[in-house]
């Protein structure tokens, strides 16, 4: 419920602690109560489940061991990786070493591999990837398990690491 209490103490703040000013059809709320890592983490999480329903008991979301969260963690055999969010535009033009180490460093704990399939294949390399947004995607991306294959880009200083710049969406 830890989120849950959060999210509801974000709700209040917006609303100046008063529930009844939700009558109110304009209210300003400050950027800092948004946590925009953890929603565009969950806007990408979202966007594969509803492109991949065919996969979505093998898209595990937050998967936990030894106090270690991964973003995602695809079990699809085939498809097999793991996925970090990064609410960080200088993957356009760059990596973020720091990152790609931690990404790098789910992709060797035993629980994960366990996960995948991958305990007795003691020289399987999971594949890594790193979303980020990006402002020149096209807005009707594809988010298809196939598409993000395809189109991640591997990044030429590491094995089996990848980067994928995403469309954040845009309210008119």
């Amino acid at each position: 419920y830890r989120n849950a209490i959060k999210i509801g103490g974000y709700i209040l703040k917006k609303f100046s602690y008063n529930i009844s000013n939700t009558v109110e059809t304009k209210i300003t709320t400050p950027p800092f109560w948004i946590d925009m890592p953890i929603l565009f983490e969950l806007y990408f999480y979202n966007q594969l489940l509803k492109s991949n329903p065919q996969y979505s008991k093998n898209i595990h979301y937050q998967f936990s061991t030894y106090n270690n969260s991964l973003d995602i963690l695809i079990s699809e055999p085939g498809f097999e990786m793991v996925i970090d969010t990064k609410y960080k535009l200088k993957y356009q033009s760059s990596e973020v070493h720091e990152d790609i180490r931690q990404v790098s460093g789910y992709a060797r704990l035993n629980r994960v591999r366990k996960e995948l399939g991958f305990e007795n294949e003691e020289h399987k390399v999971i594949d890594c990837l790193i979303v980020y947004p990006d402002l020149e995607a096209p807005q009707d991306q594809d988010y298809t398990i196939e598409y993000i294959m395809e189109k991640r880009q591997e990044l030429s200083a590491y094995h089996k690491v990848y980067k994928l710049g995403i469309a954040l969406p845009i309210i008119s």
